[in-house]
């Protein structure tokens, strides 16, 4: 119980960011549809915070270098809390789109920051544990964010007041512990070189997370206020937390599944939930009883947000030990490209006489093009020798530390 104790403050630290974001991630769209801003409006919005968080990542580590652990992250939350609190103050969807860019970049400075701390404080034999629970509780504070807003209207400030509270709070745990700050990052730089060292079946997986649960997420909560326009905001949290649930309720039996078989047929399996979920989606808005649109929010949440980590650890039995690093940077890279242009695209499509329901049929094209590869390559290529796979890595898509995590794995093991 000690190593979970010696990271639980940054643990807690990082759910209330979490649950931030939560908010925002509902919020956001809804006021942004209040003031009149197009589906793709509220798409773009979405794909400028996916660029700052694209620029964070790549000068993240450097920032960490150069100031600290607890210096970085306390200054990327206070920049991140003051673009929230600025979003109360300033209805206008330009200027959200100018704070929601640095929001983005605060974003991953402080992922950097409070990751690479949770696995340079765990020993490599417990690391799997450890960043298991980190993925679990980061998923339940996503679903316990939006609670706060749920009777909230879409014009109310409140929401981003609840939102920049958290974010504040988020600094203390972090600056009240009392373990010693990790050595500082000496990353290497990311090249093209190492974006094409990624295996094609992962690099599938980082694309497809991108672009369409990004694209997805992005118009979830207009899709909610199509089917009741009465209550927006409880039935656009309602559906955020369902889809958020069952990730959770997936991720992690996937990843000891695919410890077992081939990491391609569970990825191509979670593909297929997740193609099944859109189309029943599409098919049904607007027919069905809202309960059901749940169940089915639930069910796209449990394909689609849990076949990440097994791409990436995929990526990891496919690579060489000295350049995992710089493939999962390469991987994380891409998914931030990605999701830049999903919400860009489903904005266009939900503009379109297809509307909100459309956006599902859309993606589902993305979903069938993951399963197809990964099933070709698993049948056209030789499965990986298994005295190369790699325990899997419960990572997620904004885990800007995946790549060391994966690293250690293939090392010498130490005294801890």
């Amino acid at each position: 119980m000690t190593v979970y104790r010696n990271v639980a403050s940054l643990i807690l630290a990082v759910m209330l960011l979490q649950a931030a974001s939560g908010i925002l991630s509902v919020s956001t769209p809804l006021a942004l549809s209040y003031m009149g801003a197009s589906a793709l409006g509220v798409g773009m919005v979405a794909a400028v915070f996916s660029a700052g968080f694209m620029l964070g990542a790549w000068f993240a580590p450097d920032v960490v270098r150069q100031i600290g652990h607890i210096r970085a992250y306390s200054a990327a939350a206070a920049i991140y809390a003051v673009g929230i609190l600025s979003m109360g103050l300033a209805f206008d969807p330009v200027a959200w789109g100018l704070l929601r860019l640095f929001q983005g970049i605060a974003s991953a400075v402080m992922f950097t920051s409070a990751e690479s701390w949770i696995a340079d404080s765990t020993p490599r034999s417990k690391r799997g544990g450890v960043m298991g629970l980190y993925q679990l509780m980061l998923k339940v504070a996503l679903c316990c964010g939006p609670l706060l807003i749920v009777e909230h209207a879409a014009d109310d400030i409140r929401p981003f007041i609840w939102a920049g509270l958290l974010m504040t709070l988020a600094v203390i745990p972090l600056c009240a512990t009392r373990r010693a700050q990790p050595v500082l990052p000496d990353r290497e730089a990311l090249t093209l070189a190492g974006i094409f060292k990624i295996p094609p079946a992962a690099l599938m997986g980082s694309i497809v997370a991108g672009v369409c649960n990004t694209g997805v997420t992005s118009q979830l909560p207009l899709y909610a206020k199509d089917l009741q326009p009465g209550a927006a905001g409880a039935s656009a949290a309602t559906l955020y937390i369902a889809a958020m649930i069952g990730g959770t309720v997936t991720q992690w039996p996937a990843g000891l599944l695919s410890d077992r078989i081939d990491r391609r047929f569970v990825v191509a399996g979670l593909a297929a939930i997740a193609l099944g979920a859109c189309i029943a989606l599409y098919l049904t808005a607007g027919k069905v009883s809202f309960s059901i649109t749940v169940l089915l929010s639930a069910l796209w949440g449990a394909g689609a947000l849990s076949f990440y980590s097994v791409s990436a650890s995929h990526a990891t039995d496919r690579t060489e030990a000295g350049q995992i690093t710089q493939v999962m940077s390469g991987m994380l890279f891409i998914w931030a490209g990605g999701s830049v242009l999903g919400p860009l695209l489903t904005g266009v499509v939900a503009d379109t006489r297809a509307g909100q329901p459309g956006v599902f049929a859309a993606v589902a094209a993305g979903y069938f093009a993951l399963m197809t590869a990964n099933l070709w390559r698993l049948f056209v290529k030789d499965r990986p020798d298994a005295a190369h796979r790699q325990p899997f890595q419960p990572v997620g898509s904004t885990s800007v530390v995946q790549g060391k995590v994966a690293d250690e794995a293939d090392r010498p093991a130490t005294a801890d």
